[in-house]
């Protein structure tokens, strides 16, 4: 007979039960609130890890984590970052703020090891795009000058910069993603309205993210989530497609939008006048300032770094003699990775979106392969000019859905490794 163990007249495993439940709705709440709501993001995240705590459980979370090569990797990532608040330089609060920041890769782990199946999964990707689609149209109607005095925008966005819940560059990377998240849901639609609008939605973020938000960082992604859709849809000739398409694309918008023609011709002028011994205040040069310095510390602590927290100190250090002004990151994640913990750390974080390109083909549904190479590829070119996971929105996405896409996925013998 089956003893039914209660505690004050409640069946414990009828709550464990509830909370795993509670877990996955908040799961999909957070695939609405990442890109709009930071207060929300905590909170939800709270109560997140207060479920997974009281969802019990443990022996078969232990077999999904240590069996699944994407949460082991983000963990050797996330253990070696702690590891390195104990050498190099840096204040106390400089090594835990730093630490706090690159605790949302525990995130990652934390969903493989819930059981999220495919309506969880279906669920919290209509949540994130609900979202950005909610962004779209309100960056549409900011762009028109419809959007009330009342409504509160960034100080950046304006009319002719239409971003409303991040900054333009934040924006940029959410829309180039939600371009191709609207594009998969048009195809797995089978209802022809729901189709038309998604393709809609997707064609309306691809202009919002060329000809009218400011953000750079967009136009990289995008293309480069372009080249994947077109490689996985037609192999080798669907790269050449991919080269010629935006090509021609990317001359059309020059030539149309003069938001994207002012962007694209500053990066041009500002490498050419970029000196590396002046102050510069400009977008470009300014970027490459921090990432000539931030080099020449990597050079002198290529193996293990500066430590984790350390980057601000030894930076200051580097550029004291010419006076010039010390920034909180150097604008790219792999550059932050490699003076905080060296060649290991930035070999760890390769490993780490390696792991997840592989795991990828693991998907029975093509579809949901092409979002999580899609996702490697946003937040892989993102961080060559924003340091993704240290920021909080892009970190949160790419660790929220890293863990979303990658649960309950059971690699071959051959890939636990």
């Amino acid at each position: 007979m089956r003893t039914v163990v209660s505690l004050s007249g409640w069946n414990i495993d009828y709550l464990k039960e509830e909370t795993r439940r509670t877990a996955g709705w908040t799961t999909t709440a957070l695939g609405f609130t990442i890109p709009i709501w930071v207060v929300a993001d905590s909170v939800l995240l709270g109560l997140l890890v207060l479920c997974w705590a009281a969802s019990g459980k443990w022996g078969e979370r232990f077999r999904r984590v240590t069996t699944n090569p994407v949460a082991l990797a983000a963990l050797l990532l996330f253990g070696w970052l702690l590891l390195g608040t104990l050498w190099g330089g840096g204040a106390l609060e400089e090594r835990a703020l730093s630490v706090k920041k690159y605790a949302n890769l525990l995130l990652i782990p934390l969903l493989i090891s819930l059981p999220i199946d495919l309506q969880n999964r279906n669920r919290a990707l209509l949540a994130l795009a609900a979202s950005l689609v909610v962004t779209l149209v309100l960056s549409l109607v900011l762009s028109a000058g419809l959007l009330p005095g009342i409504v509160k925008v960034p100080i950046t966005c304006d009319t002719s910069n239409p971003c409303l819940f991040k900054k333009h560059t934040t924006h940029n990377l959410l829309m180039a993603f939600g371009a191709l998240l609207f594009g998969v849901l048009a195809w797995k639609s089978s209802q022809r309205w729901v189709r038309l609008g998604l393709g809609v939605a997707s064609c309306l973020a691809m202009s919002n993210v060329l000809l009218m938000v400011q953000g750079r960082t967009g136009y990289v992604v995008l293309a480069g989530l372009a080249m994947v859709v077109l490689h996985m849809s037609f192999g080798w000739r669907g790269l050449v497609a991919a080269v010629i398409a935006l090509s021609v694309t990317f001359s059309a918008a020059y030539q149309v939008s003069t938001s994207f023609r002012d962007r694209i011709d500053l990066v041009a002028t500002g490498v050419l006048i970029w000196n590396p011994q002046v102050a510069t205040y400009d977008g470009v040069t300014e970027r490459l300032e921090f990432f000539y310095h931030t080099v020449e510390i990597i050079q002198d602590h290529p193996l293990m770094g500066v430590g984790t927290g350390g980057f601000r100190e030894a930076y200051a250090a580097q550029v004291q003699q010419a006076g010039l002004p010390v920034p909180t990151h150097p604008h790219n994640q792999y550059l932050l990775v490699m003076v905080q913990v060296g060649t290991i750390g930035f070999c760890l974080l390769l490993w780490l979106f390696i792991q997840q390109w592989r795991l990828a083909s693991l998907h029975s549904d093509t579809t949901y392969g092409l979002l999580a190479r899609g996702l490697v590829v946003t937040i892989a070119i993102g961080s060559l000019f924003q340091p993704t996971l240290n920021d909080h929105t892009e970190k949160l996405f790419y660790c929220w859905l890293s863990g979303l896409m990658y649960s309950g996925i059971e690699p071959r013998p051959d890939m636990k490794t």
